[in-house]
């Protein structure tokens, strides 16, 4: 089948791309799903509650790998066939309490006490240096129902990020992620049953471009999550114009009726290599007081209310696991920035050196005892 691919798609080739039968996508083999009806557009899409004025900040729209797919058939990865990936550390949200988790977050959280159905934000896109091929940097929203305590975790994840276990390069790419049993199962992009696609051109998993550059360019993606109020499916879509991705279909979770935490932010993972923190850039590899232009952001953070209107984000705390290496800060604008979260981090630096040291030192002093003590 001919496949054309459109920009900006140079680092894929035509051979890793193929073109799918909506209605044969690995989706449908769900146990779940045997008799779900395809639903092909949502009944609504969310409407802004207000209109603000233009920001001084200047930014570009980045834009999503495509593929010219004949109607009625849909681009996959032909390595996204053969169930989720094991090589692949899961992502978790940042409301885990497991204190052996090697996963970092620095995030804004809101736990509304109106019911929550979706979100959208705006999100810089960068390119992170990622130190260790098994590590990861990613820019995320989360939609959740359920605890870890409690074992009935639920959650709806999309955003960009650079894994160079997963995709063999280091671009920052469209990502999607569910779970609907607290991580037991559940997946990336379509590597299981459960995601829906219906656009005939995105390509999930597919490089964004063009990327922000330090103190240069800005460029971003929007992205809008809501629950479908007569299906209750949960429908995804890019850009301030709604391209439509797909859905989760409502079959696949268990009780997810709404949201009760929605979490916007940046995640790493850190192998823990050489007795230091990883050198794993979150966003733009700087500190959020660095500002606009050197640093990534969230902004425009709204909720989807009960009547389907994107509402501004209200109680929003900001949270870091390690806020000496990733950071994050809060602002509220009257312009279409909106409530906006700045963060990020380097990571391991020259300024952390003497830490190190002393580790080092001490594994040796250490291992030298060792040594003597068998001798």
């Amino acid at each position: 089948m001919q496949l054309r691919l459109g920009s900006p798609t140079k680092t894929l080739d035509q051979k890793d791309i193929e073109c799918v039968d909506i209605y044969k996508q690995l989706a449908f083999s769900h146990q779940l799903l045997q008799n779900h009806k395809l639903q092909k557009r949502p009944s609504e899409v969310p409407k802004s509650a207000q209109v603000k004025k233009k920001s001084k900040w200047k930014t570009s729209e980045a834009q999503v790998s495509k593929a010219n797919c004949p109607e009625g058939m849909i681009p996959k990865w032909k390595d996204q066939t053969d169930g989720s990936n094991k090589s692949i550390v899961p992502v978790r949200t940042s409301s885990s309490t497991d204190q052996t988790s090697r996963h970092e977050h620095a995030v804004g959280i809101t736990s509304s006490p109106q019911k929550m159905y979706g979100t959208e934000a705006t999100i810089s896109v960068w390119e992170p240096n990622v130190e260790q091929l098994d590590e990861f940097s990613l820019a995320q929203i989360w939609i959740t129902s359920g605890t870890y305590e409690k074992n009935d975790l639920k959650t709806i994840e999309v955003g960009w990020q650079v894994s160079p276990n997963m995709y063999q390069d280091n671009k920052p790419r469209l990502f999607i992620y569910w779970t609907s049993d607290t991580y037991l199962t559940g997946c990336y992009n379509l590597q299981c049953p459960g995601f829906i696609q219906t656009s005939e051109n995105i390509i999930i998993g597919g490089a964004i471009a063009p990327v922000s550059e330090f103190n240069a360019n800005q460029f971003e993606i929007t992205i809008s999550v809501w629950k479908d109020r007569k299906t209750g499916n949960w429908w995804l879509s890019l850009g301030s114009n709604h391209s439509l991705v797909g859905y989760w279909p409502a079959e696949i979770f268990s009780n997810l009726t709404y949201a009760d935490q929605v979490q916007w932010g940046g995640e790493i993972v850190d192998s823990h290599t050489f007795g230091r923190q990883t050198m794993t850039d979150m966003g733009s590899g700087h500190l959020p007081d660095e500002g606009f232009g050197k640093v990534s952001y969230f902004r425009n953070l709204k909720i989807v209310d009960s009547n389907n209107i994107l509402q501004p984000a209200q109680h929003v705390e900001v949270k870091a696991t390690n806020p000496e290496f990733y950071s994050i800060t809060k602002m509220s604008r009257d312009d279409d920035w909106g409530t906006c979260l700045f963060y990020g981090g380097p990571g391991f630096t020259r300024m952390h050196s003497g830490v190190a040291s002393l580790a080092l030192s001490s594994f040796f002093l250490y291992f030298s005892f060792i040594i003597f003590f068998i001798i």
